[in-house]
Order: C-alpha cells, then sequence, then structure tokens
C-alpha cells in the first residue's frame, strides 16, 4: 500500500511538471528541453547575413547608398578619424632640437638627486625611519623600508638602499673625488619645511681627478623618476616631472706630454619623456666621440644617433658616422658632422648639429 502510494505520488509530480505552462523566452533566445531560454544562434547568423547582404546591396551604387566616409548611425559618435600625420620641424628646427637633445641630457645632474637625498634624510631621527644595521655590516649601505613621521612633522615612507661618499680622496690619496653616491629604492620623503622627495628608481655616479695630471672622469647610471619641491631646485630638473634613462661616462685629458693639446672621450646613453613644450621626449643612442690625439679618425662626429619627438608624437631621427668604437676606421667623406634625418621612414633632408656641445668642459658635467 505505502509503495503503490509513493509511485502515485511521483507520477503526479512529473505529469504536473510536464504540464505546466511556461511564457514565451523573449526575442533572440529559444526553448530547450521545454524548460530553459537559451541564446538563439541560428537567429545571430542569419541576421549577420541579412546584413552583411543588405550592406553589399547598398554599396553597388544604388541612388539611396552612402559612401564609406559618410557613415551614419548610433555608433557614429564612437568613430574617430584621427588626422594624417605630418611632418612639424623644418630641417632648421630639427637640427636645433637635436642640439637641445645634447643639452637636456647634460642638464640631468646626477649629484643633484643624492644632495637633495642626503639633506631630507637628515630629517629622520633613530626611530624614523628603520635602517638595518645588520645589513650595513655586510654591504656598507644604508637600507631602509618604513612608513613613519617625525615629530618635526616630516615623514618617510617606501625604501632606500643607498651610500654617499661625498668629497673624498681614495686610499693612496692619488684619485680625488669630488663626488661619489648611490640610490636605490621608491621613495617619498617629505622633510620639515613641508618638501617633498620623491626617488623612484636607481642612481650611480662619481666625478673624479688625477692627483699627478688633472684628468678627469665622469660616470652616471641612472634610470627612473626623481622629483623634488623645495625651491632653491625650482630651476633645475629636479623640479620637473621626468623619467630618464641615462648611461653617460666621459674623459678628458689635460695639455701635456702623452696629451698635446688635450683630449677626450664621451659616450651617452640616453632617453628622457615627460618634457613640455616643442620637444616631448628625446633619445641620444650609443653616441661616442674621442678625439684625434687618442686615435681617431673624426673627432667632430659621433658615432650612434640622435632622435627627438615633437609635439604631435612623430619623432625625428638622424644617424652619425663617426668611428662606432676605438681605433674604428672611417671613410674621409663621412666625416663631415651631418646626418641624414628620417621621419616615418622618410628621408627630410641632412642635419649637422653642433658636436661641441658634448665635450663643453667649462658647463657640467665639468665645474
Amino acid at each position: 500500500m505505502q509503495v503503490w502510494s509513493l509511485a502515485l505520488i511521483v507520477s503526479f509530480l512529473v505529469l504536473g511538471c510536464q504540464g505546466e505552462e511556461r511564457g514565451e523566452c523573449r526575442d533572440g533566445f529559444v526553448r530547450k528541453q521545454g524548460r530553459w531560454c537559451v541564446f538563439d544562434e541560428n537567429a545571430v547568423s542569419a541576421g549577420s547575413s541579412a546584413a552583411a547582404g543588405s550592406e553589399s546591396s547598398s554599396g553597388s551604387g544604388s541612388s539611396g547608398s552612402q559612401s564609406p566616409g559618410n557613415n551614419s548611425g548610433p555608433d557614429e559618435e564612437y568613430i574617430h578619424d584621427a588626422p594624417e600625420p605630418q611632418v612639424e620641424f623644418d630641417l632648421g628646427q630639427i637640427e636645433w632640437a637635436m642640439e637641445e637633445a645634447i643639452r637636456l641630457v647634460r642638464w640631468i645632474d646626477p649629484a643633484k638627486v643624492h644632495d637633495v637625498y642626503e639633506a631630507v634624510e637628515l630629517d629622520g631621527n633613530e626611530e624614523c625611519p628603520d635602517y638595518d644595521e645588520e645589513y650595513y655590516e655586510e654591504n656598507e649601505q644604508y637600507h631602509w623600508r618604513d612608513s613613519c613621521a617625525v615629530s618635526s612633522g616630516g615623514s618617510f615612507s617606501g625604501y632606500v638602499y643607498s651610500y654617499d661618499y661625498g668629497d673624498h680622496w681614495n686610499e693612496n690619496e692619488t684619485i680625488h673625488y669630488d663626488g661619489r653616491a648611490y640610490f636605490r629604492g621608491s621613495a617619498r620623503v617629505i622633510d620639515g619645511r613641508g618638501n617633498t622627495f620623491v626617488g623612484a628608481g636607481s642612481s650611480n655616479y662619481y666625478e673624479r681627478s688625477s692627483v699627478w695630471t688633472d684628468d678627469k672622469t665622469f660616470y652616471q647610471n641612472m634610470s627612473g623618476n626623481f622629483r623634488f619641491d623645495g625651491h632653491e631646485y625650482d630651476e633645475t630638473w629636479l623640479s620637473q616631472d621626468l623619467n630618464v634613462q641615462i648611461t653617460h661616462s666621459s674623459d678628458r685629458y689635460v695639455d701635456d706630454g702623452d696629451h698635446y693639446g688635450g683630449a677626450f672621450s664621451v659616450y651617452w646613453n640616453a632617453s628622457i619623456s615627460g618634457l613640455t613644450g616643442q620637444l616631448s621626449a628625446v633619445r641620444l643612442s650609443n653616441l661616442y666621440m674621442y678625439s684625434e690625439n687618442i686615435g681617431s679618425m673624426c673627432e667632430i662626429e659621433p658615432s650612434g644617433s640622435i632622435a627627438v619627438r615633437d609635439y604631435a608624437g612623430n619623432w625625428y631621427e638622424a644617424e652619425f658616422d663617426g668611428p662606432k668604437y676605438y681605433g674604428a676606421g672611417i671613410f674621409p667623406p663621412d666625416c663631415d658632422s651631418c646626418g641624414r634625418v628620417y621621419w616615418r621612414g622618410e628621408l627630410l633632408g641632412t642635419v649637422c648639429p653642433d658636436f661641441d656641445l658634448m665635450v663643453d668642459w667649462e658647463d657640467r658635467p665639468w665645474l
């Protein structure tokens, strides 16, 4: 009796479910298995084919057709017809821009980063930031990782690895360093006056001279974004929001028995973006030049290239034909201090920048 009752109940439920009436599915959906409304793929495919056929027939030249360039419809507002790129600079402006690229790269003085960081770091105390003493003992570098504030109103957040030897001599006092420092980190430091230093990246540099000959060497390797809003740095590159990547090494040899008339070598591999004005970015790619007194067959022209980007986003690039490495040969016609400049692969002409800017020892990196 109980078995018969259970079977009767199950049959009733099944028949009841099958007999339940369901509403129509929405447009674009179909009923599956008598229960589910699912996406009707066949209808979409048929609609796409019909639309394609309609577009094809309307483009066949009928009186009511529209040209492809005169689209209309609900999606028209999302279509952006970008203007055709055009040359914004003439050759004279490109030549000036490439000289400006050299001046801008020289403007990125790494010593200022380390001077500023050393100054704001002094606003900390014994507890803020928290230095890793064990790391210093093992590596002779200061390291902190913290988020803290000091009573003077300053604060430290992020992390830094650093050292700064400042003005010093080597152990046997034959080489004098005007500056030598290292910074790597991602930090924001607010000093007691409310000025903010941002250091996101790395900077390693030194400048030194020989006691015996006064020959000088400058080295710089920097990458990242560095800023400081103290008024005393308003006219420096630290007041700008720039992204820099620079590798630079140069030597200046004095006029002596080994280098009569003096000699030089200089190398730049650098890029700067975030500029405002006529130029938005510059790039010096493996720009190398050295003097006849140490064997160069062309001391008036470097090897490598210079590229500048205008305010519209277009790059202009020129390749130069100086010796690509120490002792490399060069054909005399190529030693003319000029290079062909290209824009989007199109040859625009020839520019002849003033490369004396690369060895202007009266300005930084020489003081």
